[in-house]
């Protein structure tokens, strides 16, 4: 970032392309078994999905080998269905249709219930080692494939060649519960006659360092175990697997660790025998989830030599992933790379805020040509710093190599501004480098933890960008295993006790998350799976509370900058009474009994809240996040409900229309004031430039989110190195105000059915833009949004799926003689499109599905174009 003492550097160049691989055809546009033609399904009775709701009853067929097994009429409206788990075979490739669809496919997994039996083989504490067994293959009917897990991380290779793309497998489970195994089919891989399968073996999270916590955290060893399976027409038999007739050798790489770094040398040429070991007993299930792999590459753009022997290579962006060397080497040498975010005034690497981790790679090689890169760890960086490179260092000498959990894309955000469409960039690629196996909370330090509050807060733009359901959902049941048998839920899954318990919004993620899931795609399966965990939690904190009022715990509103502390007993009380209202509306989703008791708990501690935390309208102790949670969660009687939202704006305009918000109220504070009759006020939020904004980060030169609206500042320099991450997804949440309330695309607020089908389409135009278009391949079809004004004008486009309900609410004032509505004037279609006038002078319509553009002329939108000419 180019920074000196007193002035910021405008560096946007506009708006990067994220660099994720496309979905596989039919992934968002066709049928989905959780994801596009998953390999390994071992969920029951697993849910079928198409990305539209049907207009008329239709059939579902599913079929193994050409041979129909199951058929089902669904009716109209459907965007999903369930297959009887009694109808599926294990190990067995089934596709799949329906009526007006295309063909999808699926693979069920070993779907065995009573757990994993192949013995598992001992690896190194501190180093990768290759495990090998030889077996022979005699070719006859039927398909053959492997299933594969560690606790640690694996490759898997058959006759020395890699299989599959998935890196860092299987990914960070709680291990006291479940690890998770992935299924490659080798039916057409295996020769007749001896075939070796090797796995390469790594600590990863099991027995590495993790969380600043150091080494071994789970335990003492890694370990693997594999099993070679042929499925035929007489059942499944095992054909080979990890046993003490295995090797174990040198893979050459004596340190791999994810955090610390990896080192790669020449490996011996020594086997011995491999060591079996007892691996604790838990579930080995299949991943649900998409792997981790390697969604991209970037190239270095320069490079610079800050001291004699020391070459430093910048990337242009923070990125997550690890360097790729290409090296021409005359003799021996030793290369060290080390990662960071940041550099010093002299040029040097700046890793103070890494705290512990190493973020450092070492290369040993002979002469010769190598292409290099390690395999088992994992950095966050945007400077790679060389030393003991053979010669000049070039950028073309290497590339940063980037992975992620792979979701495929499923909206965009189009803008006029280019800083807010690289804000937007910003926001996906900190959403791309964070979710590797979990949701992260940074990628670069010692902690890279699961933490709760930050997909909590962010899961809603996350599901715009990205299909986040079986990702999630996986998540989810991690989230689960971590819960006391008290109810108390973790601040970070997978569990890190240390980390804590029982912090209102944090916590509630056990709840927020699968209600969101239930409202993006319908998801009652992983709704299902959190029901009593749900009321577990909400009866935890009931039973905690003190007359409705919880106890202020924890972390309350994170990071808020300002000196005027919005109370933690009012957050902890506003967190609970929302997570009661939202486990009421699951038990209505579900057939559950539970709905008027949870509906009757959220009544006392609402009242509670107002006796406590208001005087009329107004907040004892006022701050925007107080506000913003009383108003977002209904907590203010629906009396005071419009003077507590002016007492707000009172407050941000007091403030200088600056934001003083942390992790609890940014997500809140920007939708509470547009939903409340103050567009402008966000709008005038979110275009400030100063400290604390999105757009001080943007013209500070980041490339990724801050965990700090304070990480780097004008005045002092970088943040505190205990805590400094530059690569922190959590105030990304700006991007749902965008959909919803710029663009105008959003499911409606009042409604509690899932899978998108109910829809609020209202824009909100913001000075400094002059367009604004949102795109989303929802569960139920593909919704837009978006406008753009003109001299003559605002034009408002949508698009509405068929078989869903779209409200429409324009911000056009009065004069609506001269309205068209694709090209014929408004009022002539009053009997088609009846409109409704608000008490803010808009109009309010229901919108049959279709494309529709609206153009409201001059005189209806003045006041918009006003604010443009005011603020351009």
């Amino acid at each position: 970032m180019n920074r000196d003492s007193g002035v910021l550097e405008v560096r946007i160049s506009g708006a990067q392309a994220p660099f994720i691989r496309p979905a596989p055809p039919g992934s968002r546009a066709g049928l989905t078994c959780g994801l596009a033609d998953p390999v390994g399904v071992d969920e029951p009775s697993p849910r079928l999905s198409w990305n539209a709701r049907l207009l008329k009853e239709a059939t579902v067929v599913v079929s193994s080998d050409g041979h129909e097994v199951w058929r089902s009429s669904v009716p109209a409206g459907s965007h999903g269905m369930d297959v009887p788990d009694e109808r599926l075979a294990p190990l067995t490739p089934y596709t799949w249709s329906v009526e007006g669809h295309a063909t999808g496919t699926f693979t069920t997994g070993l779907r065995a219930r009573g757990g994993w039996d192949a013995p598992w083989l001992a690896g190194d504490p501190r180093a990768a080692v290759s495990l090998r067994g030889s077996f022979t293959w005699r070719p006859a009917p039927g398909r053959a494939w492997l299933a594969a897990t560690a606790l640690g991380v694996y490759r898997a290779l058959l006759n020395g060649v890699r299989l599959g793309e998935e890196e860092l497998a299987p990914g960070w489970t709680d291990y006291g519960h479940r690890t998770r195994y992935r299924l490659l089919e080798l039916t057409d891989l295996l020769m007749p006659g001896e075939n070796e399968l090797e796995l390469w073996l790594a600590p990863g999270w099991y027995a590495g360092h993790v969380a600043g916590g150091g080494p071994r955290r789970y335990g003492d060893r890694p370990a693997a175990s594999a099993q070679v399976l042929v499925r035929d027409d007489d059942g499944v038999r095992r054909v080979f697997a990890t046993d003490t007739a295995w090797t174990r050798r040198d893979l050459g790489r004596p340190r791999a660790d994810l955090v610390m770094g990896e080192t790669l040398q020449a490996p011996s040429r020594q086997a011995g025998p491999a060591e079996t070991t007892a691996a604790s007993k838990i579930l080995v299930e299949a991943d649900p989830a998409p792997p981790v792999r390697v969604i991209g590459t970037v190239p270095a753009v320069s490079v610079t030599e800050p001291a004699p022997g020391v070459q430093v290579a910048d990337f242009g962006r923070n990125v997550v992933g690890r360097v790729r060397l290409r090296v021409d080497a005359p003799g021996p040498v030793r290369i060290v790379v080390r990662h960071g975010e940041e550099l010093t005034a002299t040029g040097r690497l700046y890793t103070d805020n890494l705290r512990t981790a190493d973020q450092r790679d070492e290369f040993a090689l002979g002469p010769g040509s190598h292409v290099v890169e390690p395999a088992f760890t994992l950095h966050g960086f945007r400077y790679a710093e060389v030393t003991g490179w053979p010669g000049t260092l070039t950028p073309n000498d290497l590339e940063a190599v980037l992975l992620s959990s792979a979701l495929a894309a499923t909206g965009s955000l189009t803008v006029s501004d280019p800083a807010v469409r690289q804000l937007v960039a910003n926001i996906g690629a900190s959403a791309d480098g964070n979710l590797v196996s979990v949701p992260t909370d940074c990628p670069q330090r010692d902690e890279r933890t699961g933490w709760t509050a930050d997909i909590s807060v962010f899961g809603s733009t996350l599901s715009f960008l990205r299909h986040t359901q079986a990702f999630l959902s996986g998540w989810v049941t991690t989230l689960i295993d971590g819960q006391r048998a008290d109810g108390a839920v973790p601040h970070v899954a997978p569990v890190l006790p240390e980390y804590g318990y029982d912090s209102p919004v944090w916590s509630d993620a056990l709840v927020e998350v699968p209600w969101l899931l239930w409202r993006r795609y319908g998801d009652d399966h992983t709704l299902r799976r959190a029901y009593d965990p749900m009321r577990r939690w909400a009866d935890y904190c009931l039973a905690q509370a003190e007359d409705g009022i919880r106890a202020g715990r924890a972390l309350g509103d994170w990071l808020a900058p300002g000196t005027v502390e919005t109370p933690k007993s009012l957050i902890a009380t506003a967190a609970l009474a929302r997570s009661l209202r939202l486990v009421a509306h699951v038990a209505d989703v579900l057939g559950e009994p539970h709905a008027p008791e949870y509906g009757e708990a959220f009544t006392r501690v609402s009242g509670a809240f107002q006796r406590a935390f208001l005087s009329g309208p107004r907040l004892h102790t006022e701050t925007q996040t107080g506000y913003a949670v009383a108003l977002a969660w209904d907590l203010v009687p629906p009396e005071d409900r419009t003077a507590s939202a002016q007492a707000l704006a009172e407050l941000v305009r007091a403030g200088g229309h600056r934001l003083m918000t942390g992790f609890v109220g940014t997500p809140l504070l920007l939708p509470v004031l547009s939903e409340t009759g103050h567009h402008d006020l966000a709008c005038r939020i979110f275009n400030q430039e100063g400290y604390p904004s999105w757009r001080y980060q943007l013209r500070a030169g980041a490339t990724t989110m801050w965990e700090r609206w304070d990480a780097w500042h004008h005045r002092h320099g970088l943040q505190t190195p205990a805590m400094n991450s530059f690569n922190h997804y959590a105030y990304g949440c700006v991007g749902d105000w965008l959909f919803r309330h710029v663009a105008g695309l959003g499911d409606d607020p009042r409604g509690t059915g899932g899978g998108f089908g109910e829809l609020l389409l209202r824009p909100g135009p913001v000075p400094l833009l002059r367009q604004a278009h949102a795109r989303y391949e929802s569960a139920s079809g593909t919704v837009e949004s978006g406008w753009r004004a003109g001299p003559d004008g605002v034009q408002f486009t949508f698009a509405v799926p068929e078989g869903v309900t779209a409200r429409a609410v324009l911000p056009v004032h009065g004069a609506w003689d001269g309205m068209t509505v694709n090209g014929t004037f408004l009022m002539g279609l009053s009997e088609q499109l009846p409109t409704t006038r608000l008490a803010d002078g808009g109009c309010a319509l229901n919108l049959p599905p279709g494309r529709w553009s609206f153009t409201a002329p001059a005189a209806a939108t003045a006041h918009l174009l006003q604010e443009w000419d005011d603020l351009g």
